[in-house]
């Protein structure tokens, strides 16, 4: 099952304390209060669907009335995700979660925000210090949510502008930050199975089995050149390469992977850093497009974005328009959108001249170093080792508190247990942008270096976003941008259309002046600290605009970015935005005037971009008449991708074993009924994943009352499932036994890279013959006459045992043990629950009164389409074979659409509503929507909000 990491669950023996108590929790305003720190007098209007529009007269008390909102309906979201970034957690949950405040303190985001915070300009703290104060006068004024009376808590801790730098930090965080340990641990395990087995393991893991190349080659700006100089390139980045190129990579050294494997075991359980150690195997991503004018039937542009974060209650944004007349500027920011509960500013949306919607790119910007430590006679660290030379380390003493929950309210107390070495101190490396050791063996150790542990200013580039008139204002914003790399979306009223990757990507010395990988160890794995192989961040030589990171970074130019593309639209999902990884090796390309050009390892996401990229083609195709309704229905598009361009295989695979003079063994598998059956069903296939049962949500439908589904929906549905088992079996048969049989078997590649590398093995079979780029063998046989003919027979075999486990024991709760292939409807599978950290009783589906219930008593959450790299973002693990692990927890965070009119015509919807108060009716008001991809209107103009309002609240100056 996937879970997001985005929250946390800490057991259920307080949850029903505060279930009723929850049911009512959301207090009657006042018409008008007196508020502290107002300049001029204030509002806030609430439409039906409990969107606020502040009207300000400045955009410091903008700033207070957003406060002001965000605490009224998500004080206790706010609360979570600033402890959880700081590492105070544990004082109001209590002692399940030190361990995780020991690791969040330790890395220091709140650190760099505190950096952050003094970097700033006056303007910029006293618009932070404003919005802080609107959420404490919403605190004294109001009683703390209920959750905090069922952790035996009478007060909560004031709401500081360095709060807010953690939230827009821990949320940039989450999307930037990986860590090169789960490589560095399997690649060296690889390249030791191979010096033992007579083969090249770093071919099986870069060439086979974790593949940099994406499965499908859509990029969003083909033909893109670093810095505009056609000779500044080795090899032309939109052509691929033969597909067996790898990296060039030495012997990673033993003790290196011991430290790597001493890290991991600290981190199994850390919410923080669970997906940094994934890597590029979560389900974290977003889609993003946008058609100029000269496409569309309206001749105006329409951008559509929809970001994929954690499926949890409540939702991660919250919606709000926000109106400042602040006289210092020649024309008011009236700005409606997303926002993120804690930091003012929208974060996705629109103003009255432009739009912008966002999606994650993967820019490596953490390398770890392996330091030689000087240990003081104490056994602590006080200096690494570099080119020769002490280099002393900064120690910061940590005192941790956990609320004891012991019957009395406000029982917070000092832990006393937490030893120097296990999170008492931490010991920052200020080579590393004053990156932590994390973890210390003796006199060696592992530190990271992160462009997020300084001053970062994303808060102010969104800033400069809400008020940007124009192309230039936008890209002057984007220059404020320094970490969380993000794929923009632009689209403006004048009818230009634009694509940027944002933040700062910083250069590695070898890489710059060796032009390889020092060592042949790439940014990738972990790096050598000794300063012999000059693995450092380059010292920064040619400052870029508004720059943060101390160190050299690329400039804007060398970014890949599209103005007004003469295709008349791009593309991006998360993939490789300009082909750079597409022969497979991210380190072969050159920057103007030398150096490798690097952005980040590849294996990007592939199959989502590659059906939009298809799909607005055939739309161009037909006659480019491109409407809002087109885009919605694009946005809603659950056919799989990868099913269409694997399933020819077994296609062939079937018609194989049906042909005069077929191999035995494959013929009697051909001949079997049931897989004729299933032949038939996937041969007449168009790759979608409707839910095929009533209680399923799909799209179009009536959340309301739910219809029975076509025929044709059931069809597809049965199909679907029959497909997701016989890849799952498949890849167990060939990826997971070839590694297996190599000693391997612990070594497996998440699902994405396995799927992958399957279609890899199978687009290339007639070259390797069964055999990956390394020579392991992935499709064998005994007694086959040919490779071709295993290949077949393992392609039937997977499906014949496909169906054998629908019918068995691990889809029981699904299918009861049905051998009838009519009843295996993909809904019945792919499910999502809504959770929230209380626990159940506050879940989607859950016992509160929403009316969303769960399939059955085994078979929990809501019945939804899509699957694996669908469109319509619900993957599950490739490997899945039960009942309950195909379920999904991360999709669309918001869907948006929007066509550039002078009047800018927008609409939009979450996954929830906006209040995070159980009883609210504005909990889940739009999941139902959601759920059905439907959409509400989003007002462009605050008068329009305005007009619509069904309550209001006057702010007047004390």
């Amino acid at each position: 099952m996937v879970r997001s990491t985005a929250g946390f669950s800490w057991g259920g023996k307080w949850v029903h304390l505060c279930f009723i108590g929850l049911l009512f929790a959301v207090p009657a305003a006042a018409q008008s209060l007196s508020a502290p720190g107002l300049k001029a007098p204030a509002r806030i209007t609430w439409d039906a669907e409990g969107i606020p529009t502040i009207d300000a007269s400045n955009d410091n008390d903008a700033a207070f009335l957003q406060g002001y909102a965000h605490a009224r309906d998500r004080f206790f979201q706010m609360d979570l995700t600033r402890r959880s970034v700081s590492g105070t957690l544990a004082e109001l949950v209590g002692m399940s979660q030190l361990a995780a405040d020991v690791q969040a303190r330790n890395l220091g985001l709140r650190r760099g925000a505190v950096k952050t915070w003094a970097a700033m300009s006056d303007d910029s703290r006293g618009w932070l210090r404003a919005y802080a104060d609107g959420v404490n006068f919403w605190l004294a004024n109001n009683p703390l949510p209920p959750e905090y009376g069922a952790l035996q808590l009478t007060h909560a801790d004031p709401w500081t502008p360095v709060d807010s730098l953690c939230v827009g930090k821990g949320l940039a965080f989450q999307l930037s930050f990986d860590l090169d340990i789960n490589p560095t641990i399997n690649l060296g395990a690889y390249q030791q199975a191979g010096q033992a087995g007579g083969f090249d393991g770093s071919t099986l893991y870069f060439a086979d089995t974790h593949r940099i190349a994406p499965a499908d080659d859509r990029v969003t700006v083909p033909g893109f050149v670093p810095g505009g100089a056609a000779n500044g390139v080795a090899t032309a980045l939109s052509q691929p390469l033969a597909g067996n190129q790898v990296p060039a990579v030495g012997v990673i050294d033993a003790r290196t992977v011991d430290l790597a494997r001493a890290f991991r075991a600290q981190l199994q359980d850390s919410p923080l850093l669970g997906r940094a150690l994934d890597g590029r195997d979560t389900p974290i991503g977003s889609n993003e497009w946008v058609i100029a004018g000269s496409h569309t039937a309206s001749g105006k542009p329409i951008l559509a974005n929809d970001p994929h974060l954690g499926l949890d209650l409540p939702s991660v944004f919250m919606e709000q328009h926000v109106l400042s007349r602040d006289s210092r500027y020649p024309v008011p920011m009236d700005v409606t959108g997303v926002t993120v509960p804690g930091t003012p500013g929208v974060i996705q949306g629109c103003n009255q001249r432009v739009c912008w919607g966002t999606t994650t790119n993967s820019l490596d910007v953490t390398d770890v170093f392996q330091e030689q430590l000087k240990l003081n006679s104490y056994g602590l660290p006080y200096a690494i080792v570099h080119d020769g030379q002490e280099e002393y380390l900064q120690w910061v003493f940590q005192n941790y508190y956990v609320n004891r929950m012991d019957g009395t309210p406000d029982t917070v107390t000092r832990e006393n247990s937490i030893g120097y070495t296990n999170g008492g101190v931490s010991i920052l490396v200020p080579r590393r942008n004053n990156g932590a050791l994390v973890s210390i063996t003796g006199n060696t150790g592992l530190s990271i270096a992160y462009t997020g542990w300084g001053a970062t200013f994303e808060i102010e580039s969104f800033r400069r976003i809400n008020r940007a008139a124009n192309l230039a204002d936008f890209q002057n914003a984007l220059s404020y941008f320094d970490f969380g790399s993000q794929n923009f979306a632009y689209a403006d009223v004048d009818g230009n259309i634009a694509y940027f990757v944002s933040a700062e990507a910083p250069v590695r010395t070898d890489l710059q002046t060796q032009n390889a990988p020092g060592g042949g160890i790439p940014p990738f794995v972990i790096r050598d600290g000794s300063g012999a192989l000059k693995h450092d961040w380059l010292p920064v030589a040619h400052p870029q605009p508004n720059q943060a990171t101390p160190y050299e970074i690329l400039p804007a130019n060398e970014m890949p970015f599209v103005i007004n593309p003469s295709s008349g639209y791009f593309a991006n999902a998360n993939n490789d935005p300009i082909g750079f990884s597409l022969d497979n090796n991210p380190l072969n390309q050159l920057r103007p005037g030398g150096g490798i050009y690097y952005l980040d390892v590849g294996g990007a996401s592939a199959y989502r971009v590659g059906r939009i990229d298809r799909e607005i083609q055939r739309l161009i195709a037909a006659g480019g008449h491109i409407t809002v309704a087109d885009m919605k229905n694009l946005q809603a598009n659950n056919q799989l991708l990868d099913a269409e361009l694997v399933l020819p295989y077994l296609i062939t695979a079937f018609k194989a074993g049906e042909a005069p003079g077929a191999w035995s063994q494959l013929a009697t598998l051909a001949a079997e009924p049931r897989i004729v059956e299933a032949m038939n069903r996937l041969e007449t296939w168009d790759y979608s994943t409707p839910t095929g049962i009533q209680q399923g949500f799909d799209p179009g439908d009536n959340p309301a009352a739910l219809p029975v589904p076509s025929q044709s929906q059931v069809d597809a549905s049965i199909a679907a499932t029959l497909y997701a088992t016989w890849r799952s079996t498949s890849i167990r048969n060939t990826i997971d036994a070839g590694l297996t049989a190599v000693g391997l078997g612990g070594y497996k590649p998440g699902g994405r890279d396995a799927q992958a590398a399957f279609k890899f093995l199978l687009d290339n079979y007639a070259q390797l013959g069964g055999k990956g780029a390394s020579g392991v063998t992935f499709f064998s046989v005994p007694g086959a006459p040919n490779a071709t003919a295993a290949r077949d027979y393992i392609l039937l075999k997977s499906l014949s045992e496909s169906l054998d486990l629908l019918a068995g024991d691990n889809f029981a709760a699904a299918f009861a043990g049905s051998t009838n292939q009519s009843d295996y409807h993909w809904g019945k599978l792919h499910r999502i629950v809504f959770e929230q950290p209380l626990g159940a009783p506050f879940s989607i589906p859950g016992p509160n009164g929403y009316g969303y219930s769960d399939l059955s008593a085994e078979l929990p959450g809501i019945a939804r389409p899509g699957g694996f790299e669908s469109v319509d973002a619900a993957s599950h693990d490739t490997r899945a074979n039960a009942s309950n692990s195909f379920m999904f927890g991360s999709g669309p965070a918001r869907r948006f659409v929007g066509e550039m009119f002078p009047s800018i015509n927008a609409s939009e919807i979450i996954p929830g509503g906006q209040s995070g108060v159980l009883g609210s009716p504005l909990y889940v008001s739009q999941l139902g929507r959601w759920l059905t991809n439907q959409y509400h209107p989003l007002p462009i103009s605050a008068s329009a909000s305005i007009a619509q309002a069904t309550s209001s609240l006057s702010f007047v100056p004390r």
